[in-house]
């Protein structure tokens, strides 16, 4: 934490560059803005931000900072302290150093809203549950029960998106218990006809969290 503080008292003095920014991912959308380091403290720093981040840095109670200055090519984590989005104020504090694996996707995601029911076949057995995020590539299914014992790791996804049934072959790359079940990930890569569908969803949902964060702040 002392060296990463060290790192932000130098910006803040003038002695390094400052590129530091602010990131969140907001119904996997990524929110960041630029950030201007007002005050340091012995465990903490004082920020302005976009009035976007604000909202979001009230809402989740964290954020990543992302700067050419970190070692190893990694971004650090850091913990809300206090916010006033409408002065577009923070307070962050509690430094780690994090990878920042969202940063490595090689096609944007987005949550999806409602029930959108997703199954995955491999020859005699399937796989059944709730769409949760999307990306041009791949997917994420939510469910309550583990992959059946053997199913194969090729098959075929079907799912609706906006009205138009989709029939993916896919690939089972892993599953994740957590909390409230389980998480199964699926790459796949689309047909001219299905790329253009889940990109357009894309598209307009990352419109629709936009404007529903910006709303939140006029």
């Amino acid at each position: 934490m002392e060296a990463i503080l060290q790192i932000l008292r130098e910006i803040k003095a003038g002695r390094l560059k400052n590129d530091l920014k602010l990131l969140n991912y907001y119904h996997e959308v990524p929110i960041s803005y630029a950030a201007k380091i007002e005050t340091t403290d012995a465990d903490c720093i004082e920020v302005t931000a976009h009035q976007a981040q604000a909202v979001v840095l009230g809402l989740q109670k964290q954020v990543l900072l992302t700067s050419a200055l970190f070692p190893q090519g990694l971004g650090v984590h850091c913990f809300v302290e206090y916010v006033n989005v409408k002065n577009c104020f923070a307070v962050l504090g509690r430094f780690a150093y994090a990878s920042i694996r969202a940063e490595r996707r090689g096609a944007v995601r987005v949550s999806i809203e409602g029930f959108v029911s997703a199954t995955y076949t491999a020859e005699t057995q399937s796989l059944s549950g709730r769409a949760d995020d999307i990306s041009v590539s791949g997917i994420a299914i939510y469910n309550q029960q583990a992959a059946p014992t053997g199913i194969s790791d090729s098959g075929i996804l079907q799912l609706s998106v906006q009205g138009t049934e989709l029939l993916l072959p896919a690939t089972l790359i892993k599953s994740v218990k957590n909390d409230d079940g389980f998480v199964h990930t699926f790459c796949f890569e689309p047909d001219k006809n299905a790329d253009k569908v889940i990109s357009q969803y894309i598209y307009c949902r990352q419109v629709e969290i936009i404007r529903q964060l910006k709303e939140q702040f006029l």
